[in-house]
């Protein structure tokens, strides 16, 4: 029903103002989105190689974060760490030794295409530098290694610690030859694959994605298991290992042992199927 006001004249409704900035964060949105997708984009991003010899002399520890890179983690001829980072967005990694750890991490720099994440949209990921990182390790046991990546695909070949913690972002995380007292591996989104290595006390979380452990030892295992596959072939005698949890979607080749055996592996499955297998 129209409204007048006390003259008699009709009262004009007016669109409120947070219309009408939503209406222009709306066009502006659409003009945006239309130029990034006819635009050279790439001109706007920079890049920059690094690379640096380290002496292990006083190195414990490794503490690595990568974003958006295929990571080769191997050992090296030599008593050095050495690394190379090609391709990489312009100051976004560093490096060096602190407290008897050799880290590479990322700065703590946020921008539209520095941000975790944003280098997976369709019309951004063609544009985000993708780095290539190489890094070469001496033949050294070491305390701890923590390895966290958000968007990469890491190969980590021939490693030797007390502790190792995984955070597997998105990505995919391969080891190989890698030995360890004490295991985390966090994945979020993603795979993991394991080749011909021994991990003691082992934590495994996997929320989307794949766990694939082939021709590995294992000891005391517990395994939460969100959505997704895992397949654990184990060098083994099943009888030295008890199962618990639950075993709805588990499906055991071998016999495995009693309440008595040596070992446990404890499995809680949300959606997926794990296939254990013991040699």
């Amino acid at each position: 029903m129209a409204k007048y006001d006390a003259m008699g004249d009709r009262i004009h409704r007016k669109a409120p103002v947070a219309i009408w900035i939503m209406l222009l964060g709306l066009v502006v949105g659409i003009v945006g989105f239309i130029w990034c997708m006819n635009t050279d984009l790439k001109k706007y991003s920079k890049t920059e190689n690094l690379y640096t010899d380290q002496n292990t002399d006083n190195v414990k520890n490794l503490d690595f974060e990568f974003d958006c890179a295929t990571v080769d983690i191997a050992p090296s001829d030599d008593r050095q760490i050495h690394v190379s980072i090609e391709n990489a967005p312009e100051g976004v990694y560093t490096y060096g030794v602190k407290d008897n750890t050799f880290y590479i991490h990322k700065k703590r720099i946020f921008s539209i295409f520095k941000f975790s994440g944003m280098s997976k949209i369709p019309f951004l990921k063609d544009i985000y530098p993708e780095a290539k990182i190489t890094v070469k390790l001496p033949s050294i046991i070491l305390d701890k290694v923590e390895i966290d990546s958000s968007v990469s695909e890491v190969t980590f070949n021939t490693l030797t610690c007390e502790k190792l913690d995984i955070d597997n972002g998105m990505g995919r995380m391969k080891l190989i030859d890698c030995s360890a007292e004490k295991t985390v591996i966090d994945n979020g989104m993603g795979e993991i694959e394991a080749l011909n290595c021994v991990l003691g006390e082992t934590d495994i979380d996997n929320g989307m994605g794949s766990i694939d452990m082939k021709s590995c030892v294992l000891h005391d295992t517990d395994i939460d298991n969100g959505m997704g596959e895992i397949d654990i072939e184990l060098n083994a005698d099943g009888e030295d290992y008890r199962l618990t949890g639950d075993d709805d979607e588990v499906d055991v080749k071998g016999k495995t042992g009693s309440k008595g055996a040596k070992y446990k592996i404890h499995v809680d499955n949300g959606m997926g199927d794990i296939d254990l297998k013991f040699n």
